[in-house]
C-alpha cells in the first residue's frame, strides 16, 4: 500500500493530477494537533491510519516529507520517497536557519503568517497558471490557523536523527522555498519548484511508478 502526505495543511487536493488508478494507495488526513504536541507524539497519531500488516510505502510532499521521514522510525517501510521536502535542517535555505535559531516564528501574530503566506505563495510555490495560483491559494485559506503554527514550529525545531537507506528524494532545480543548491543526493527535476507535484505532475509521476516498481 501506498500512503501519500500533503503538505502543510494541504489535502489529497495536491495529488488530483497524478494518474494513481494502477496503484493501491490512501491520503494520509491531518489531525489537528493538540497545544504544545510534539512531533514525535502527532505522528504516531497518524500512524494509526497506516495498515501495519502490508507493504508500506510512504511519500511526502513537503512538511509531508519531514512527517514521512518521522512515520517510518515507528513503521517499517518498504520506501520513503520526499518531494519538494528536506532530509536534515542542514538542506535549510540560509533565511530558514536563522528564522529557525532566532525562533522568530513565536513572536509573529498567527494573522500575520497567513498574510505573509498568501502574498508570497505564488512566488515561492512556482505557481504557473491561474488555475494553479486558485489552487494553492484555497489551500492557503482552508489551512487551520492552530495547525499552521504548531507545523512552523516543528518545522523550525525539527532534529532529522539517522536517514533511513530506503529513503528517495526527489527535488525541483528551481525551488524557492528548499533552493537545490543546499539539497544532497536528490533525484533532479529540472525547472521543478516547490509546486511541481501540480505542474509537473506527469514525470513526478513516473518517477514514482520506477522507484516502487
Amino acid at each position: 500500500m501506498v500512503y501519500f502526505i500533503s503538505g502543510l495543511g494541504a489535502d489529497e487536493r495536491v495529488f488530483q493530477f497524478l494518474d494513481l488508478s494502477d496503484i493501491e494507495h490512501r491520503f494520509i488526513k491531518w489531525n489537528e494537533p493538540r497545544k504544545n504536541e510534539s512531533l514525535s507524539s502527532y505522528c504516531h497519531e497518524l500512524a494509526e491510519q497506516i495498515d501495519k500488516n502490508n507493504e508500506v510505502i510512504l511519500i511526502g510532499i513537503s512538511f509531508g516529507g519531514i512527517i514521512a521521514q518521522e512515520i517510518s522510525k515507528i513503521v517499517t517501510c518498504k520506501k520513503i520517497i520526499i518531494i519538494s521536502s528536506v532530509k536534515t535542517k542542514s538542506e535549510f535555505s540560509w533565511q530558514l536557519m536563522l528564522a529557525s535559531r532566532l525562533q522568530i516564528h513565536k513572536i509573529a501574530p498567527i494573522w500575520f503568517l497567513r498574510l505573509s503566506n498568501k502574498l508570497t505563495a505564488d512566488y515561492y510555490f512556482g505557481t504557473k497558471s491561474k488555475a494553479e495560483s486558485k489552487l494553492l491559494h484555497q489551500i492557503i485559506k482552508d489551512t487551520n490557523p492552530k495547525f499552521l503554527v504548531w507545523a512552523i514550529h516543528q518545522i523550525m525545531n525539527w532534529d532529522s536523527g539517522e536517514l533511513s537507506p530506503n529513503l528517495v528524494h526527489i527535488h525541483g532545480t528551481s525551488d524557492k522555498i528548499f533552493p537545490i543548491k543546499n539539497i544532497k543526493n536528490s533525484i533532479e527535476i529540472p525547472n521543478g519548484g516547490h509546486f511541481m507535484i501540480v505542474n509537473k505532475a506527469t514525470q513526478i509521476e513516473q518517477l514514482i511508478f520506477d522507484i516502487i516498481k
